[in-house]
């Protein structure tokens, strides 16, 4: 009884929490900002303390789960109703929702180019107050046919409204997390691990806070990356390349997780599959076909990976190393071979995994998923989003440390330069490296020693047998 109203009392607390949180913490309070996501993750840890140590949750009573899962619940829909405060990027998703809903392409023309027609810009809905928030109006967009489908019905329902046009989206996000919760839950039962997982998740302050709270799409990744994860389980591997399709085409990194898929389907399904996906794929961003869609696409995310830096890790030492060397930034060199090297590792990964099987693919995918962003020049605090999801279906715990670190990101936002203290950057990810170094020591090393290839996949089979 008195850990129930523990639990209650901590969700009490959260709701307050929240509200302040999403409703009237500007990303320039930093300090405001750190108290509040460091009070959320003191309740959420309370709650799931024992998991983070790898040690069995204490099976919830009924009430504890029904008050869990209505927490959950209770915060998204908190969230739903207040205007993104730690991202601007809303602008260009009501910016593209107008354009889609008047027939333009949004891949076609750079916003700074309507804005010199200011007649055209007028009819297409296009204000001089949304182009002044944009954060990158020289710059295609970069958001892939299923985020644009969002933004086309947000715009044609509230199509001068930009406060109902980001609730309507963040409505759709909201549904995409409770068809999450569903899936983790499916799958947490379907690999017999236990129910009570799945508050690593629900519960989460940086799942909550970005994905509804501040409208990122990684949330339509993660429900249909886990709805393919559920059909290859109950073997309807062809209809799984549906979801993943819709997965790639609300984010592109799915397509790096192929690779994972090989071994376990085989290569005569992995073919069937690949063509599936290829035509699902095509036919999102069929409406869009253009080949100056195409070039423009590939031009952002070329200059994403070669331009952007905030919040890296390797990618910071290597840039410092060249600057000792070379006296320039070498990021457009450093980001092609670290994108190889990515995929070199991933491929890695799918080569060394012990037996795979789709009870192990979260685990592998997670791992994929840590070299990419360990490499990457931009890593933003909702991609870990996506971490939390799969370590939820196994027993790495470092990503829950990671995300409850990642609101110090938040210090670049102080001052308009957006000047990183790279001291916060450090410290944030020598923690990380300290709890997964902890994780992978309570490995087997005899057996680490005698198969040291296979480190550090071990453990992917935890839960197997």
């Amino acid at each position: 009884m008195r850990r129930t109203l523990l639990h209650i009392a901590i969700y009490a607390g959260s709701t307050l929490l929240y509200a302040c949180l999403l409703y009237a913490t500007p990303r320039t309070s930093f300090f405001q900002l750190l108290g509040l996501f460091a009070a959320l993750f003191a309740g959420y840890f309370l709650i799931i303390g024992k998991s983070l140590l790898r040690k069995p949750l204490p099976s919830f009573s009924p009430l504890q789960w029904r008050s869990m899962l209505l927490a959950a619940i209770a915060f998204r829909l908190l969230a739903v109703f207040s205007l993104p405060n730690l991202s601007d990027d809303y602008y260009r998703f009501v910016w593209d929702g107008r354009l889609l809903s008047h027939g333009a392409n949004p891949f076609l023309k750079l916003p700074s180019e309507y804005m010199q027609q200011p007649d055209v810009a007028a009819k297409l809905g296009l204000s001089q107050q949304l182009y002044q928030g944009l954060n990158s109006p020289n710059y295609f967009t970069i958001y892939p046919p299923l985020n644009q489908a969002v933004f086309w019905m947000a715009a044609r329902v509230f199509p001068r409204d930009l406060y109902a046009a980001v609730v309507c989206m963040k409505g759709v996000l909201f549904l995409a997390e409770l068809g999450s919760l569903y899936l983790l839950f499916l799958l947490l039962a379907r690999w017999k691990l236990p129910r009570e997982y799945l508050a690593i998740y629900a519960l989460n302050p940086l799942v909550i806070a970005e994905l509804v709270g501040n409208l990122h799409f990684e949330a339509l990744m993660i429900v249909f990356l886990l709805w393919s994860m559920y059909l290859f389980e109950v073997g309807k591997w062809r209809i799984a390349a549906a979801p993943y399709a819709l997965a790639v085409c609300s984010k592109l990194l799915p397509l790096m997780l192929l690779p994972l898929l090989l071994r376990r389907l085989g290569f005569r399904r992995s073919l069937i599959f690949g063509l599936l996906l290829a035509l699902g794929t095509g036919l999102c961003f069929l409406p869009f076909f253009d080949l100056h869609t195409f070039r423009h696409l590939m031009e952002s995310v070329s200059l994403y990976f070669q331009k952007f830096e905030f919040n890296a890790s390797i990618y910071y030492l290597l840039r410092w190393v060249g600057f000792q060397v070379k006296g320039y930034n070498i990021i457009q060199t450093a980001g092609k071979y670290l994108s190889a090297i990515t995929l070199a590792g991933i491929l890695l990964i799918a080569l060394l995994e012990r037996r795979p099987r789709w009870k192990t693919l979260p685990a592998s995918m997670l791992w994929a998923f840590v070299l990419y962003f360990g490499l990457a020049s931009i890593v933003h605090p909702w991609y870990i989003c996506t971490l939390v999801a799969l370590a939820t279906l196994c027993n790495w715990r470092f990503p829950l440390i990671w995300a409850a670190l990642l609101p110090l990101t938040y210090f670049t936002y102080i001052s308009p330069s957006y000047q990183e203290n790279l001291y916060l950057v450090a410290t944030e990810y020598v923690l990380v490296l300290i709890w997964m170094v902890w994780e992978i020591s309570k490995e087997d090393f005899n057996k680490i020693r005698t198969n040291f290839a296979l480190f550090p996949f071990k453990r992917m089979n935890d839960h197997a047998d």
